[in-house]
């Protein structure tokens, strides 16, 4: 059931790792001779980069030995940015206290999660910049129909004509505008939703 495991297991140590599964390999892009017996804080994905292990050895060596949730983020060897949900136990064994950990990959949750609040940021730009150019078109033209209804003249309908089609169009960067908001909420509703996961982990 280790090695058939679909999700990453490391267990070890004070010293290092001892075992791992082929899944946990398979992630990482390290093989087992490049994993087993090293320290957690010199493993070759946390030695190119110590921000990317900084919460997995956190956690390894807590002093209050208290399991954990916690996500890893890392660089795997193909150059991809991987998020993993970890699950971290110790267990005492014949007077040597053991790691347990299990991960689940939730690179894909955790990119969508980017993607969304990237698109909520533009769409709240695009929302600010449609809200300020209805409003510059429309004061102008109030008064341009105010001045062409006080003042009769040869070209009075043809300005008026022209005022109703700008605001039609200005009706129809309103119906964007709207449009854009049920986007918004959307997206913020999706990720409100997907956020408690992220909230319960214990993020270092």
């Amino acid at each position: 059931m280790f090695h058939a495991a679909p999700d990453p297991i490391i267990i070890g140590d004070e010293d290092g790792v001892l075992v791992c599964n082929p899944r946990f390999e398979e992630i990482t892009g390290l093989s087992s001779e490049q994993i087993i017996g090293i320290p957690i804080s010199s493993l070759p994905r946390c030695n190119t980069n110590s921000d990317n292990c900084e919460s997995l050895v956190y956690h390894w060596y807590h002093p209050k030995r208290e399991g954990k949730r916690f996500t890893w983020e890392f660089t795997n060897v193909l150059g991809n940015q991987i998020f993993l949900d970890m699950q971290i136990k110790f267990v005492e064994i014949e007077d040597n206290m053991l790691r347990f950990c299990i991960g689940r990959d939730i690179t894909w949750e955790t990119r969508l999660l980017q993607d969304q609040k990237i698109a909520i940021s533009q769409i709240d730009k695009n929302i600010a910049q449609l809200a300020a150019l209805n409003d510059e078109i429309r004061n102008p033209l109030t008064l341009i129909s105010m001045s062409a209804g006080i003042e009769e003249g040869p070209y009075q309908q043809r300005i008026l004509e022209g005022v109703r089609l700008i605001n039609r169009i200005v009706d129809r960067l309103d119906q964007g505008f709207t449009e854009s908001e049920k986007v918004r909420r959307f997206l913020r509703r999706t990720m409100d939703e997907f956020m408690p996961e992220i909230d319960e982990q214990d993020i270092t």
